[in-house]
């Protein structure tokens, strides 16, 4: 790119300051107008638009950190931002613009402008960071489900053992059905078991879902009696 814009520089200098990394170019031999830039872009290769993106991020370019991800690139003329504006579109990368600025926002559109002017690491940082936060929502969102389920497991079964021992000291156990007998003393022996586990306490003779009829029976014939 630098060829066919026609610019060479002799010398550059690095600096450090306040965390920052400053590259001054000295030296450089003609500065392009920017129609010569304008009329040099719609010949670059994608690989030169790839670098001189690269290019404008460094010079004006800022990428916020977690939990918002988005690039801002700014600008002092609209005809230069005109100009990148043009190329981010090429490669179909989601952007807005504002006050001479282009926003580039959410993780995925981020992640194409950085793997496109060549940033890999933190474009991979950002794919792992992802994948991380996948299966973190992932698992909070099962540990949240079975949390759910054995509350709800809790609190009928709380409702169960109480009815069931008012049958019991009101002497209406032997008033049940033998099946129904069975299944009420069951539950209070094993007050703190799961369906399927009293299902298992009798050999599966009875499914989880017959334990848990004959529960709701009993309830019901308690409430009107």
């Amino acid at each position: 790119m630098a060829n066919k814009l026609k610019i060479y520089r002799e010398e550059d200098i690095l600096q450090k300051e306040n965390n920052r990394i400053i590259l001054k170019f000295k030296k450089i031999n003609s500065i392009p107008t920017l129609r010569t830039i304008k009329e040099n872009i719609k010949k670059f290769s994608v690989n030169e638009k790839k670098a001189f993106l690269r290019g404008v991020f460094l010079g004006c370019g800022i990428l916020s950190t977690p939990p918002s991800y988005h690039v801002e690139l700014r600008f002092e003329k609209k005809e230069d931002m005109e100009i990148v504006k043009k190329i981010i579109s090429d490669f179909k990368i989601k952007h807005s613009v504002k006050n001479n600025i282009i926003y580039i926002t959410g993780r995925e559109n981020v992640k194409s402008f950085l793997y496109h002017i060549g940033a890999i690491d933190i474009y991979l940082y950002m794919e792992e960071d992802a994948i991380n936060k996948k299966v973190t929502n992932e698992a909070n969102r099962k540990a949240n489900f079975e949390f759910a389920n054995l509350k709800r497991q809790s609190n009928a079964s709380t409702k169960q053992i109480s009815i069931l021992k008012r049958i019991e000291e009101e002497g209406l156990m032997d008033n049940l059905s033998d099946e129904l007998k069975e299944i009420a003393l069951l539950r209070l022996q094993y007050p703190y078991s799961s369906l399927r586990e009293l299902s298992e306490k009798i050999n599966g003779r009875l499914s989880k879902q017959t334990i848990y009829y004959r529960l709701k029976k009993i309830l019901k014939i308690y409430d009107e009696k």
